[in-house]
This record gives structure tokens, C-alpha cells and sequence, in this order.
């Protein structure tokens, strides 16, 4: 297995489960990168430093894998899958455990080169849902499989890009 190194989208307030998926990853494996580490604490959104943007651009050019949290799902996050799209070198996955509210967002359902999940009923609609039934769908029994949906998305993105 490859090693991979992740950036994970998704909401600071969110930090609590964001650490918790992270440490489902084995470091022999994966290598997380959190930008939760990197906020200053006691600072709303309005008054982030330009380091902590820029932080984060440099933490995305180092990854392989954009990883959006669906259920944490925020503005930034819109923006950080746009940028992972637009990069035919890196690879935009998906994880959602319960929110649908995520599909009323078309442009960020385009640009997913995956989406794993642990819902069935999720995984339903994602199989009927005309922009998401094109891309590779992953249903794992529970969270303890997310790193082998991972290595197993990422090597099938690899190949598929390859042939384009």
C-alpha cells in the first residue's frame, strides 16, 4: 500500500470528530493534515491571519487526497474542493456518514473523484443521483474501513487518470 497524505476539509468547529476520523488513519499509511492545528484559538473566522490561509494552501500543495467531511460541510470547504478539481494531480474524496444536505451542492458532487460512506440509505441515493452515480461509490460497514476505501479510491482515481 501507498503511503498518502490527506487534507481534510471540513468545518473547525468540527475539530473534535475531524481528530477522531484522522486517528482512524495508521501513520504508517497516512499522514493527516489538520488546519485545525494551525487556527489560532479564541479567533471566529473574520479575524484569521493570512499565515493561516496560506497554511492551508501549503498544506493542500503537499497532499495527494483532498478528503471533504460531507457531514461538517462549510464555505471554505466548497472553495478547497474547487481547488482540489481544478488539480488533475490530486484526487477529491468524499466521506459522509449522515447529512444529505451535501447534495443539493452540485458543483462539489461534480468535482468528487469518490465518496465513501458508511449509510446505506446514502449510498442509495448516490447510486440514483445523476451527477454522483458517475463517480465510484463506496459503502464500508463502519468508520473502521475508511482506510481501505481510501487506499482502494485513490489507486482506482490513479488508474483512471492515467488512461485520460
Amino acid at each position: 500500500m501507498e503511503f498518502l497524505k490527506i487534507y481534510l476539509s471540513a468545518s473547525i468547529s468540527n475539530s473534535p470528530n475531524n481528530a477522531h476520523v484522522a486517528g482512524l488513519l495508521p501513520k504508517e499509511q497516512f499522514f493527516m493534515h489538520l488546519p485545525q492545528l494551525i487556527v489560532p484559538d479564541q479567533l471566529n473566522h473574520t479575524e484569521f491571519p493570512l499565515h493561516v490561509y496560506q497554511q492551508c494552501i501549503e498544506m493542500m500543495e503537499d497532499s495527494q487526497i483532498g478528503l471533504v467531511m460531507l457531514d461538517a460541510f462549510g464555505r471554505d470547504c466548497a472553495w478547497e474542493c474547487g481547488w482540489y478539481a481544478a488539480r488533475a494531480e490530486k484526487c477529491l474524496i468524499a466521506y459522509v456518514q449522515s447529512s444529505s444536505l451535501f447534495l443539493r451542492d452540485w458543483m462539489v458532487k461534480g468535482g468528487l473523484d469518490a465518496l465513501i460512506t458508511t449509510n446505506p440509505r446514502l449510498y442509495a441515493t448516490a447510486q440514483n443521483n445523476p451527477i454522483l452515480a458517475t463517480k465510484p461509490l463506496y459503502l464500508i460497514e463502519d468508520e473502521t474501513g475508511l482506510p481501505e476505501a481510501l487506499q482502494t479510491a485513490y489507486l482506482g482515481w490513479q488508474k483512471r487518470s492515467k488512461k485520460s
